[in-house]
């Protein structure tokens, strides 16, 4: 979305403000509506954003765990084998490097857990 790049802020900011009635949409999809340049700068300017700044893309927050459940839902073509096997194979760097990952990961997706059971169903 050019808006949320040309704002510095996340698609789903944009989306937000749209609910909020800071940015008016004309049409399009829900999540990536069409949107007035001169609406877009003028909100630029009233955030205090440099025009001369280039736009940068910033991910969402639903894109970022959207794509991290996509890539993690792969984990059951693994088998419990082939990790054992993984393990016995990998080299002190490695198997550090994973129990970094893993405790990490772990806690996340306890997080995740817990917010599907706190939010309502959309």
């Amino acid at each position: 979305m050019h808006a949320a790049e040309v704002l510095h802020v996340s698609q789903d900011t944009v989306l937000d403000w749209i609910k909020a009635g800071k940015l008016r949409a004309f049409g399009g999809k829900a999540t990536n509506p069409f949107l007035r340049s001169s609406d877009v700068a003028a909100l630029a300017e009233e955030l205090g954003v440099n025009s001369e700044e280039a736009p940068r893309r910033t991910k969402s927050a639903t894109a970022k765990v959207q794509a991290r459940l996509t890539a993690d839902s792969r984990w059951s073509d693994v088998s419990e084998a082939e990790i054992r096997d993984w393990a016995r194979r990998a080299d002190q760097a490695h198997r550090q490097a994973a129990r970094t990952a893993v405790v990490a990961a772990r806690e996340r997706l306890a997080e995740v857990l817990r917010a599907l059971d706190e939010e309502p169903q959309a």
